[in-house]
């Protein structure tokens, strides 16, 4: 993509126009004006729909313009008017295409005819692309074609040669294959239409800046000259004929921001109805340009780009091979460059995963010894140098997201400057041992998780046990769930009915309730076991069914005693999950207001594109203990990164001078979060939304604020409570 200054000289923009018209693709690289540091009223609305590799930008403009809309992740930003430029315009010769063509196609070929002297000279190169990127290319791509020799003597007959013999338009050939966006306008921009752009002259630029992007929308062809080459055209009869060929409709469509209606109609009338060839040309007024954008999908499926292949790798670290193009076997003769896209899927149990990336990612790390960058749809995009990879493969290497981590914590991309933070290493925070534990307890599976803790019978079964000052309180017979559950549901519900007469019953009920037990005590949530009573000290205790037999050993007086006949089962709930719900049985632990909060982002993801990490300590020094920064959160949801706070009760985001939020704030300068995501289980006096203020009140001046989210989590409760979970039959 170019950005340009509304001043730009007309000479520097033709050259840029005609260098673009050799390349793959190139004819739909949006060059977009600038004036006053400001892109002109209407094409935000347009560039948002691209995602260039690489963008350059003219002298007059400031690169941080371009940088603050937020719009684009490129490899880097160039100027365009540098000398020497840091980064050449490269891209594949588009004369590669002729390969899709009969052999026996007409092409013309150019000799010697910058000798000429005519005005004409650019016109053929800007509508017909006859120039050249080297003789001998030209000649080697084209050999087994019938190759017309333009020269300074066959130049005059140029329109008749066109027209009669119908050759390869190089141009069109910049079209083919297209992996763009083809933007639609039902009211000014047919699929089908052919529009002749006229400018008055060369002293401004606007009309060639319309002829360019107004490609980017749907249409047929469009043609661009001066008065001056109309004037020289028009007197040829065969101009006529070729207008024809371009054309598809019975109209041909006249534009001009630089002459008026009466001069433009004035043109119609004395030269172009004259040679009309089975046409009628129009005047068309443009009150704005760029068009109202209706949506992007005016790109027809014939159009579409290469094809998609499929490589299956045994391992993290294997060799890529890299496809070759559809229309050439060999891309050689001078410097040339492409863009490959891919997209990782991991596949395993019990479901495949798409490996989505953040802006921030260094491709370098994924895809070795090669330059890239993330795309917007997250995936990666690396680019392939005909002179530099020859071998026809890449090294790649696919790493764990905390291996990612590491590189997005310690230095970021952004938008193709590698930055480096004050953090050095990323460790574990004191509660992400227990909380990773948690969450494996239930086999990782987020879904069972939020199951149960977002229905309140089960979670204030848990919080109960948890906080029980009884002997033995922290366990639970069946009997006592079940007369439990029982209760609420008549309290809540209904009355249960009887077993004949209704399938929300108690027997019901009891199946469901053992059946959810079951699992519980098979992920080790519940520990199963007795509740016993010393016959000597009258101790109660909770034994756990591996420390049972005929004699056990009292936990109070330390005498054997004889095992109770026909003792009930008691489950008592497990340490782990105790101790990630209350640090004291008066003190709520924040680690399940984490664990709900990733359960919440994980709801979001698509096609299994979800990645976390528990707590961090971030440490700004190699030989210290004490961590410089900690995150909550840290999480990738479809390629985006989230980092943020996750307290039980809101007011703690305000404790000791807002604390939490600062260093928040501060990681979030550091690394470039995609998001950051303020979370609570209870809010009182709007302080959730207060705390998010503070966050948009502290990023408001800031260029690269990200998106400040506010969570308060679902209260659980008794939705469940009727449905066939608890009613089994």
């Amino acid at each position: 993509m170019f950005f340009v200054d509304i001043s730009y000289s007309y000479d520097k923009l033709i050259k840029l126009i005609h260098h673009n018209q050799r390349l793959w693709g190139g004819r739909y690289n949006p060059i977009v004006p600038v004036k006053d540091s400001v892109i002109v009223d209407g094409y935000l609305d347009v560039i948002k729909h691209y995602d260039p590799d690489f963008i350059f930008y003219s002298k007059e403009i400031k690169p941080e313009t371009i940088q603050h809309l937020r719009l684009f992740n490129p490899t880097g930003y160039f100027n365009l008017d540098e000398e020497p430029r840091r980064e050449d315009i490269l891209g594949v010769d588009a004369l590669y295409f002729v390969s899709h063509l009969e052999n026996k196609s007409n092409v013309l070929m150019p000799g010697d005819i910058w000798k000429t002297e005519s005005p004409l000279l650019e016109y053929y190169r800007t509508n017909f692309g006859l120039t050249s990127n080297g003789i001998v290319s030209d000649y080697e791509i084209t050999k087994t074609f019938n190759q017309i020799k333009v020269t300074p003597e066959t130049f005059p007959t140029l329109n008749q040669i066109i027209h009669e013999q119908k050759p390869i338009n190089q141009v069109q050939l910049s079209k083919r294959n297209l992996n763009t966006k083809i933007l639609r306008n039902l009211k000014f921009a047919y699929y089908n239409s052919f529009e002749i752009v006229i400018a008055k002259d060369k002293t401004t630029i606007v009309d060639l800046l319309y002829y360019w992007n107004r490609h980017l929308y749907q249409c047929h062809n469009i043609l661009y000259l001066t008065m001056e080459e109309l004037l020289l055209l028009a007197p040829d009869k065969y101009f006529g004929g070729v207008l024809y060929d371009l054309s598809t409709e019975s109209s041909i469509d006249i534009v001009s921001l630089s002459l008026s209606k009466e001069e433009v109609e004035e043109v119609i009338k004395e030269h172009l109805n004259k040679i009309a060839f089975h046409r009628r040309f129009q005047y068309k007024e443009i009150h704005k340009f760029p068009f109202e954008v209706l949506d992007d999908g005016g790109l027809f499926e014939r159009e579409y780009g290469e094809q998609t292949s499929i490589q299956t790798l045994l391992s993290e670290e294997d060799l890529l091979f890299i496809p070759k193009l559809s229309f050439t076997d060999k891309v050689g003769f001078y410097p040339q460059k492409w863009a490959n896209d891919i997209q990782i899927t991991k596949i395993g149990k019990p479901s495949q995963k798409l490996l989505h990336f953040p802006l921030t990612t260094d491709t370098h790390y994924i895809v070795k010894q090669v330059d890239g960058r993330v795309n917007k749809r997250r995936n990666i995009s690396f680019y392939i140098h005909n002179q530099s990879n020859t071998s026809g493969a890449v090294e790649i290497n696919i790493p764990e997201f905390r291996q990612l981590l590491n590189q997005l914590i310690q230095n970021p991309i952004f938008q193709g400057t590698k930055l480096k933070t004050k953090y050095v290493e990323i460790g574990p925070h004191d509660s992400s041992n227990k909380l990773n534990s948690f969450i494996r307890s239930f086999n990782s599976d987020f879904d069972i998780i939020d199951d149960f803790f977002s229905d309140k019978f089960w979670v204030d079964i848990f919080e109960s046990l948890c906080t029980s000052e009884k002997p033995a309180g922290d366990s639970i017979s069946f009997h006592e769930i079940l007369n439990n559950c029982i209760k609420i549901f008549e309290d809540n519900k209904a009355p249960l009915g009887k077993r004949e007469d209704a399938y929300r019953n108690a027997d019901n009920l009891g199946l469901g309730l053992q059946q959810m037990l079951k699992t519980l005590c098979e992920l080790g949530v519940f520990l199963q076991g007795f509740k016993l009573k010393c016959p000597r000290c009258s101790s109660i205790s909770w034994y756990h069914l591996k420390e049972v037999s005929n004699k056990i050993s009292c936990k109070g007086c330390l005498e054997d005693f004889s095992m109770p006949i026909e003792s009930s089962f008691f489950y008592k709930l497990n340490d782990l999950i105790k101790n990630n719900i209350f640090q004291s049985r008066t003190q709520r632990d924040g680690n399940l207001a984490v664990i709900r909060t990733l359960i919440s982002l994980s709801s979001r993801r698509s096609h299994y594109s979800f990645e976390y990490n528990s707590q961090l300590n971030l440490y700004d020094d190699h030989h210290s203990k004490k961590p410089g920064n900690e995150i909550d959160i840290v999480a990738l949801v479809n390629g985006k990164l989230i980092i943020g706070e996750a307290k039980h009760h809101s007011n703690e985001f305000s404790s000791n001078g807002h604390k939490s939020l600062n260093s928040l704030i501060e990681v979030t300068k550091d690394i470039l979060p995609d998001k950051v995501i303020l979370s609570c289980y209870k809010d009182e006096h709007s302080r959730l939304d207060r705390a998010r203020n503070y966050l948009e009140h502290h990023f408001k001046h800031w260029d690269y604020a990200p998106e400040i989210e506010s969570l308060l989590l679902r209260q659980p409760d008794y939705f469940n409570l009727s449905g066939s979970r608890y009613f089994y039959y």
